[in-house]
Protein backbone atom coordinates (compact mmCIF):
# COMPACT_ATOMS: atom_id res chain seq x y z
CA UNK A 1 0.00 0.00 0.00
CA UNK A 2 1.63 3.64 -0.87
CA UNK A 3 1.18 5.87 1.89
CA UNK A 4 1.21 9.35 0.82
CA UNK A 5 2.97 12.10 3.35
CA UNK A 6 1.67 15.28 4.25
CA UNK A 7 4.67 18.32 4.45
CA UNK A 8 4.78 19.94 7.44
CA UNK A 9 3.77 23.37 7.21
CA UNK A 10 6.74 25.13 6.78
CA UNK A 11 7.43 28.57 8.98
CA UNK A 12 10.43 31.58 8.13
CA UNK A 13 10.75 33.20 11.41
CA UNK A 14 12.71 36.14 11.76
CA UNK A 15 14.51 37.87 14.74
CA UNK A 16 17.97 38.95 15.41
CA UNK A 17 17.70 36.77 18.83
CA UNK A 18 19.75 34.21 18.24
CA UNK A 19 18.38 32.15 20.92
CA UNK A 20 14.54 33.51 20.79
CA UNK A 21 14.45 32.29 17.38
CA UNK A 22 16.50 28.51 17.89
CA UNK A 23 14.50 27.82 20.83
CA UNK A 24 10.82 29.30 18.85
CA UNK A 25 12.43 26.82 16.22
CA UNK A 26 12.52 23.74 18.61
CA UNK A 27 9.31 24.54 20.03
CA UNK A 28 7.42 24.44 16.57
CA UNK A 29 9.41 21.72 15.72
CA UNK A 30 7.83 19.58 18.28
CA UNK A 31 4.02 21.15 17.80
CA UNK A 32 4.45 19.65 13.91
CA UNK A 33 5.90 22.89 11.88
CA UNK A 34 8.87 22.75 9.61
CA UNK A 35 10.56 26.01 10.75
CA UNK A 36 13.33 27.45 9.47
CA UNK A 37 14.75 30.74 10.85
CA UNK A 38 16.70 34.42 9.82
CA UNK A 39 18.17 36.87 11.68
CA UNK A 40 18.50 39.55 9.35
CA UNK A 41 16.55 40.80 7.58
CA UNK A 42 18.65 40.48 4.25
CA UNK A 43 18.49 36.84 5.31
CA UNK A 44 14.95 36.72 5.40
CA UNK A 45 14.32 38.21 1.96
CA UNK A 46 16.69 35.84 0.04
CA UNK A 47 14.95 33.04 1.87
CA UNK A 48 11.41 34.81 0.86
CA UNK A 49 12.75 34.57 -2.32
CA UNK A 50 13.95 31.01 -2.78
CA UNK A 51 11.31 29.07 -0.76
CA UNK A 52 7.68 28.82 -0.03
CA UNK A 53 6.67 29.69 3.39
CA UNK A 54 3.17 28.56 4.38
CA UNK A 55 3.74 31.29 7.40
CA UNK A 56 6.36 33.86 8.42
CA UNK A 57 6.95 35.14 12.03
CA UNK A 58 9.01 38.29 11.84
CA UNK A 59 10.20 40.47 15.01
CA UNK A 60 9.38 43.88 15.20
CA UNK A 61 12.77 45.28 15.58
CA UNK A 62 15.26 44.25 13.79
CA UNK A 63 18.69 45.65 12.91
CA UNK A 64 18.63 48.62 10.55
CA UNK A 65 15.21 48.16 10.15
CA UNK A 66 11.58 47.64 11.38
CA UNK A 67 9.19 44.38 10.95
CA UNK A 68 6.86 46.74 9.21
CA UNK A 69 9.35 47.66 6.18
CA UNK A 70 10.04 43.77 6.24
CA UNK A 71 6.87 43.11 6.10
CA UNK A 72 5.90 45.64 3.69
CA UNK A 73 9.01 44.16 1.27
CA UNK A 74 7.66 40.46 1.61
CA UNK A 75 4.58 41.60 1.28
CA UNK A 76 5.30 42.45 -2.52
CA UNK A 77 6.99 39.10 -3.39
CA UNK A 78 4.74 36.77 -1.61
CA UNK A 79 1.45 38.00 -1.21
CA UNK A 80 -0.55 34.99 -0.36
CA UNK A 81 1.50 33.90 2.86
CA UNK A 82 0.48 35.65 6.08
CA UNK A 83 2.78 37.46 7.89
CA UNK A 84 2.57 37.89 12.15
CA UNK A 85 3.91 40.25 13.98
CA UNK A 86 6.01 39.27 17.03
CA UNK A 87 6.69 42.10 19.51
CA UNK A 88 7.42 42.59 23.31
CA UNK A 89 5.04 45.15 23.73
CA UNK A 90 1.79 46.52 21.74
CA UNK A 91 2.04 48.22 18.75
CA UNK A 92 0.30 51.19 17.41
CA UNK A 93 2.17 51.27 14.05
CA UNK A 94 -0.08 48.63 11.90
CA UNK A 95 0.94 47.56 8.22
CA UNK A 96 -2.05 46.03 5.40
CA UNK A 97 1.19 43.70 4.68
CA UNK A 98 0.73 41.78 8.08
CA UNK A 99 -1.88 39.45 8.97
CA UNK A 100 -1.54 39.86 12.39
CA UNK A 101 0.19 40.36 15.75
CA UNK A 102 1.53 38.45 18.65
CA UNK A 103 3.19 39.98 22.07
CA UNK A 104 6.13 38.00 23.07
CA UNK A 105 4.73 37.43 26.15
CA UNK A 106 1.75 35.33 25.66
CA UNK A 107 3.80 32.13 25.36
CA UNK A 108 4.04 29.13 22.63
CA UNK A 109 0.47 27.98 22.90
CA UNK A 110 -0.96 31.49 21.48
CA UNK A 111 1.87 30.86 19.09
CA UNK A 112 1.11 27.64 18.14
CA UNK A 113 -2.60 27.78 17.87
CA UNK A 114 -1.69 31.31 16.08
CA UNK A 115 0.43 29.13 13.15
CA UNK A 116 -1.92 26.32 13.07
CA UNK A 117 -4.98 28.44 12.35
CA UNK A 118 -3.15 30.22 9.49
CA UNK A 119 -1.83 27.03 8.16
CA UNK A 120 -4.99 24.93 8.35
CA UNK A 121 -7.52 27.33 7.53
CA UNK A 122 -11.27 25.47 7.21
CA UNK A 123 -10.07 21.66 8.00
CA UNK A 124 -7.06 21.74 5.28
CA UNK A 125 -7.03 23.23 2.17
CA UNK A 126 -3.48 24.17 2.75
CA UNK A 127 -2.95 20.10 3.22
CA UNK A 128 -4.81 19.22 0.05
CA UNK A 129 -2.92 22.01 -2.14
CA UNK A 130 0.02 20.16 -1.03
CA UNK A 131 -0.80 16.35 -2.04
CA UNK A 132 -1.93 17.49 -4.84
CA UNK A 133 0.96 19.66 -5.29
CA UNK A 134 3.18 16.51 -4.85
Amino acid sequence: MLEMTVPLPKILSIDDNQILNVMRQKVLAVSGFDCHVAYTAEQALAMVITCHYDAILLDYYLPGTTGLQVANTINTIRPEVPIVVVTGEELYERSAAVHSYLVKGEGPEALIARLKSLTNPKGGKLRAAHAVAS
